[in-house]
């Protein structure tokens, strides 16, 4: 099984039972005060208050409210990006590595409760110190099994034309750019037609027989 880089292993080390309840508790308090108040107008203060927890509490788990946000945001992404790894990880052809990988990003698109639940903490979190290196994280770690799947196409002559890295960013920002609003104001496609749409440039400009 491949390893997810370094930059896109959880930034939070195990836990104990009661820290991670703590953690999510005031996670949990912080979403809620935030949706109320807004970022700038919830204080740690307010967190703590609706959280019935002690500014010691808050300490333990958070250097700060960016800091606490940045973890809100890591915790929302990171079972996507675990599920999408999963999937690829079962198929031992790059073809059908590929095809996964593009399956699951799209359904991560095309779902409305998941694409919410990201775009609520990605809005929220870009007001931090700290939000960039997140966001590259989060987009690595949702990149890193479709590079495993080009370099091993590359490898074994699946994918003669690909040239990895910059093929699957671009692959990335086709794929996410059909859950765009704008995208799907010019030309509405349900998910089955954006996954052929996508293998339909894709698979010719790696190489690889599109059969249609």
């Amino acid at each position: 099984m491949s390893a997810l880089p370094d930059d896109v292993v959880p930034l939070v080390a195990a836990l104990t039972p009661g820290a991670e309840a703590e953690r999510a508790q005031l996670m949990d308090a912080a979403l809620k005060v935030m949706r109320r108040n807004g970022f700038q107008g919830a204080s740690v203060q307010d967190i703590l208050d609706h959280a019935g927890l002690s500014t010691r509490a808050f300490y333990r788990q958070f250097q700060s409210k960016d800091d606490l946000l940045l973890a809100m945001f890591h915790t929302a992404s990171g079972p996507e990006v675990a599920q999408v790894a999963r999937s690829v990880e079962e198929s031992s052809e790059p073809i059908d590595a590929v095809r996964r990988w593009i399956d699951e990003i799209l359904a991560i698109a095309y779902d409305r409760k998941r694409i919410q639940r990201l775009v609520i903490f990605n809005v929220l979190a870009r007001q931090t110190v700290g939000y960039d290196r997140e966001e590259a994280s989060l987009r690595d770690g949702l990149i890193f099994p479709l590079l495993q799947a080009l370099l091993r196409g590359s490898a074994d002559g699946s994918f003669p034309a690909t040239d990895p890295l910059p093929d699957a960013h671009a692959i990335f920002d086709l794929v996410w750019s059909l859950a765009s609003p704008h995208v799907r104001r010019l030309r509405p496609m349900d998910r089955d037609e954006a996954r052929s749409h996508v293998l339909r440039f894709c698979l010719p400009a790696l190489g690889a027989e599109w059969a249609g």
